[in-house]
């Protein structure tokens, strides 16, 4: 019985090295396909989870794919208005305020001053990969950049979670209900899309941005959506 149990390990540790081999030293096609394969499932099986797990969310990491953060005018456009010209630019936080801030000022009483406290003053831009941390419901405050699962479920299928600021907190039943805004949406979105963001439908906030490395996710999508 010994034997056998010694002779299983030892078969085990040699294919095991054969295979760890094969991927990191073989040169041939098969080697680089079973690479890729083995680095898909460590990020999604253990990288992933991992990092939710220190980071206090199931989304631990999203992609930027839309326009719906971003400061700066696309032809001539910015917050649904058509600012007198056909040029596209990033717009600074001033200018931006400028065009947009208003929106904030009449409907929900947030300056110019607190604004430029909040994170991200500068938005989101597409291609920007996002890392998420967990939060109570009771320790978001308005500004914060919510991920959260829309009301529409279609919607939600179709295009993942949204990724907008928060620009209003209210209790309702004992239960915090949010409501949010793309900084380049012309104005909050009708029913329940924006409006009465439920503890349920929230994944995390917002923590830092690493530029352009979400283009690969961007990419990937418009090349899916050809095919489509």
């Amino acid at each position: 019985m010994k034997a056998t149990i010694e002779k299983y390990f030892s078969l085990t540790k040699k294919y095991v090295k054969d295979f760890w081999n094969y991927i990191w030293y073989d040169d041939s096609l098969g080697s680089y396909i079973a690479n890729f394969i083995v680095a898909l499932l460590f990020i999604k099986f253990i990288f992933f989870p991992g990092l939710g797990l220190l980071l206090g969310t199931d989304v631990p990491v999203v992609a930027v794919v839309s326009g719906s953060m971003e400061h700066e005018l696309d032809e001539g456009k910015v917050c649904g208005r058509q600012i007198g010209t056909t040029q596209s630019q990033s717009l600074s936080f001033d200018n931006w305020w400028q065009y947009c801030g208003g929106y904030y000022q009449d409907n929900f009483d947030i300056s110019k001053e607190e604004f430029s406290n909040f994170d991200f003053i500068n938005g989101l831009d597409i291609g920007d990969v996002i890392i998420l941390t967990g939060k109570e419901p009771e320790d978001i405050d308005v500004g914060e950049v919510l991920v959260f699962i829309p009301g529409n479920k279609n919607w939600y299928e179709e295009n993942g979670p949204v990724i907008h600021r928060v620009v209003e907190k209210n209790q309702v039943d004992g239960e915090y209900v949010f409501t949010t805004k793309g900084d380049n949406n012309a104005k909050v979105s009708p029913g329940n899309f924006e409006r009465n963001i439920r503890e349920e439908q929230i994944l995390a906030v917002a923590s830092f941005k690493i530029p352009y490395l979400g283009y690969l996710k961007v990419w990937l999508s418009q090349l899916l959506g050809v095919f489509l």
